[in-house]
């Protein structure tokens, strides 16, 4: 394009960022993050107005040299699979910001400050194809969110910070070992140390070690997945949970697959049966709730156990379940959680208890509400439907058993989904006051409309979302297929 504009995006947030050091008044700094954010947003429409959905390879890719002696390069890209994801992040941060308006009042300039600084991490994730690159990215996300959960989190929320870090640390520790292992070994085979993504694909990785580096992978993105057992923070830390899922799903989709293609289908069935049981674990945990924070949480733990499926189904239908999860996800639970906050902050409580009757109070909320309660639970029409479906038809293809036990996970959803919905909007009135808190504002109004009008559109029309992401995961699959035929041949000359 002759312009940066990956950079743009990254850099954008963090040049903000850095302006908001230097502003005092709330009012100022919540439009300066808002600004920003809406920046990036654009940003990226231009993007995906000139992405040529046809490619598979790398687009818009900005490379120059950084630290040589190591291999190490600035070198940014984008393929369909990642600019799905850049695209949630644009989308989303923006409606974040404008969502919690009101409900930050406390150490505004700070939540502002690390919001941009996460959103700019996020969208380095996606955007690198240096494993360096990528690292410090990753890494550079644990500060913001520590701050984040520590500060503006809910009861308990120096423990869960503390909990989520402590996570979070050991998952990239072992991501770290991996990576310089793999390095290493390139450096091995070919004499050039580089950290480029695609040439360490073609690392032949000895048989001994091959199920330990992949390992050290799977566990470092299902920590913040969060997958079944490694999920124990994600209740103490839920504002921040749909981010860390879209990260480490991710993960697993541009390092694992490509990777290691020949331990990755003896892993793949063990990993396939751990989704599954945390579908059906987190829809149960998520059925004896009334408390709403708790709810959503495990709600979230069942839903990534479908993307987790769809991922290591390893065929083209799972991948493009799971991508198209991501982003369902992102949106059902993102406006969920939003709505639900701003229930909170009128009725002061997230006990499900506390209220009943809300129909005839509030309706415009119940509206909203209503179609964020019924995405997450995969009706049709509405946008989880579509990712749900995709997982499973990939699924039933390589693991027909696990496919059917995971639908119950759905069974579930409908189940503990509905009864929050009629336990708030259809129930008793249980506090008069509650009889009295006003409807959805304008600021508030246009969030939940924006949310809401996604989750319609992917539900009723996911052919650009799929056709977009199509080449990408076909490309994936064969970089995928290439390496394993590759490995196979190498191992077997060094065994001759």
């Amino acid at each position: 394009m002759g312009f940066p504009i990956l950079s743009s995006l990254v850099f954008i947030p963090i040049v903000s960022a850095i302006l908001l050091l230097f502003v005092k008044q709330k009012s100022v700094i919540r439009l300066i993050g808002l600004i920003a954010s809406l920046a990036v947003f654009v940003l990226f429409l231009i993007l995906y107005g000139a992405f040529n959905d046809a490619s598979g390879e790398l687009q818009f890719v900005e490379r120059n040299a950084w630290i040589e002696q190591f291999g190490i390069s600035y070198y940014l890209g984008t393929d369909g699979i990642s600019l799905l994801l850049v695209g949630l992040t644009a989308f989303m941060w923006p409606l974040a910001l404008l969502g919690s308006w009101n409900a930050i009042t406390d150490r505004v300039r700070e939540y502002h400050i690390f919001m941009l600084l996460m959103e700019s991490a996020l969208l380095g994730v996606f955007l690198s194809f240096d494993v360096f690159l990528f690292y410090l990215f990753w890494e550079g996300m644990l500060i913001p969110m520590y701050f984040l959960i520590g500060i503006w989190g809910y009861e308990k929320r120096t423990y869960a910070a503390v909990k989520f870090f402590m996570f979070a640390v050991f998952g990239s520790l072992l991501m770290l070992i991996a990576l310089i292992t793999l390095v290493y070994l390139h450096f091995q085979q070919t004499g050039l140390m580089s950290f480029d993504l695609f040439l360490l694909y073609q690392t032949s990785i000895p048989a001994g070690i091959q199920i330990w580096l992949a390992l050290a992978f799977i566990v470092a993105f299902a920590v913040k997945v969060p997958m079944f057992p490694f999920h124990t923070w994600l209740p103490d830390a839920i504002v921040l949970a749909v981010v860390v899922v879209k990260m480490a799903a991710y993960g697993f989709l541009r390092f694992s697959l490509p990777m290691f293609p020949e331990t990755l289908p003896i892993l793949a069935p063990w990993l396939c049966a751990l989704a599954v049981i945390g579908i059906i674990y987190g829809a149960l945990v998520a059925l004896a709730q009334t408390d709403l924070k708790k709810l959503v949480a495990y709600s979230t733990i069942s839903h990534s156990g479908f993307i987790v499926l769809g991922v290591f189904a390893l065929n083209e239908q799972g991948i493009q379940g799971a991508v198209l999860q991501i982003v369902s996800l992102g949106l059902s639970t993102g406006g969920l959680f939003l709505a639900l906050m701003m229930l909170e902050e009128r009725g002061k409580s997230w006990d499900m208890n506390t209220y009943g009757g809300l129909w005839h109070t509030i309706p415009v909320f119940g509206g909203f509400l209503m179609v964020f309660t019924l995405a997450s639970l995969g009706l049709p029409g509405l946008s989880n439907f579509v990712g749900e479906f995709l997982i499973l038809v990939g699924a039933f293809q390589t693991h027909q058993l696990l496919a059917i036990l995971a639908t119950l996970g759905v069974i579930l959803a409908a189940v503990y989904m509905l009864r929050m919905y009629r336990h708030l909007m259809f129930g008793p009135l249980k506090n008069q006051r509650l009889g009295q808190i006003k409807d959805l504002g304008t600021r508030e109004f246009v969030v939940c409309a924006c949310l809401a009008g996604m989750i319609i559109w992917i539900g009723v029309y996911p052919q650009p979302f799929l056709k977009t992401m199509d080449a990408s995961v076909q490309k994936l699959l064969q970089t995928t297929q290439t390496s394993a035929i590759e490995t196979e041949t190498q191992l077997s000359k060094a065994g001759s």
